[in-house]
């Protein structure tokens, strides 16, 4: 299979109502991960056609809600799998690491509480499909043969916002993340929520295409950054209401040609697939 990357969910935390929250999925070969996974990812997963048994890893970049609220039921739907049909069948349970930032770990325990998934007779630990994982930015993280993720610092929360969270994250401030993946030789760079449109800039070597959020800046910013780091395809997503439907596609990618940019803009719709 040619590598893709499909948009599950192309809108911002204000849900216009036809469009879900951020999740993307690149599929190559055998192999997928998700990007991001706000809700409801476990049910646009299938609906897309990709079988839950190829996911590899799921990369998070921060907690707010329209980034991961579809954690709770993908970790049901494939401990279900993992705890009744894989034994069934005689197959290999699905094992997808789940990688975020400094307190990921924790927070996935609580979901796991909270919607009482626990360890039992059935659902055991040694098939837990979603174990969580702090990185630290620039960690290397190996998804699968070929393909590695690289998550850098945002500057999603300012620093006294950050410090005002501090006793709502387990007594450290939140850092949000952006990733930098390579897919068996393709190079994408995936900007999260940013605090700034430069907090990309410093990854963009050699990417060939930039995944970034339109949700707290406008086209004219971003096609700025991706003019002067001369990538050449440009995916706008995460987008605020101002650029959803066809009217708003279209102020996107003209206040994106108005930057300067000069390749390839790509406003991103639910259902969506860009070959890589």
């Amino acid at each position: 299979m040619a590598p893709t990357l499909r948009v599950l969910g192309s809108t911002s935390g204000l849900v216009p109502g036809a469009s879900f929250c951020t999740a993307l999925v690149v599929q190559s070969g055998g192999d997928a991960f998700l990007l991001d996974a706000g809700a409801p990812v476990a049910t646009l997963l299938p609906q897309a056609g990709v079988d839950l048994r190829t996911l590899r890893a799921v990369l998070l970049t921060h907690w707010h809600a329209d980034h991961s609220a579809g954690l709770p039921l993908l970790l049901q739907r494939l401990w279900l799998h993992n705890s009744i049909d894989a034994m069934r069948d005689g197959v290999s349970p699905v094992i997808a690491p789940l990688y975020g930032p400094p307190t990921t770990a924790r927070r996935l325990d609580l979901l796991r509480s909270f919607h009482y998934l626990t360890f039992d007779g059935n659902m055991r630990a040694d098939n837990f499909p979603l174990p969580a994982h702090d990185v630290l930015p620039g960690a290397r993280l190996v998804v699968a043969s070929g393909i590695e993720a690289t998550p850098y610092l945002t500057t999603h929360w300012s620093t006294a916002a950050a410090e005002a969270l501090r006793i709502h994250n387990f007594g450290v401030p939140p850092v949000g993340y952006g990733f930098v993946v390579d897919v068996r030789g393709t190079r994408i760079a995936y900007s999260g929520d940013a605090g700034s449109v430069d907090d990309c800039t410093p990854h963009l070597h050699g990417v060939s295409l930039l995944v970034h959020e339109l949700g707290h800046f406008t086209g004219d910013e971003v096609g700025r950054v991706a003019a002067l780091a001369g990538v050449p395809r440009l995916l706008l997503t995460h987008l605020s209401l101002r650029y959803h439907g066809v009217a708003g596609a279209a102020l996107a990618t003209d206040e994106v040609r108005a930057s300067g940019y000069t390749g390839e803009v790509i406003v991103a719709h639910d259902g969506l697939v860009i070959p890589l």
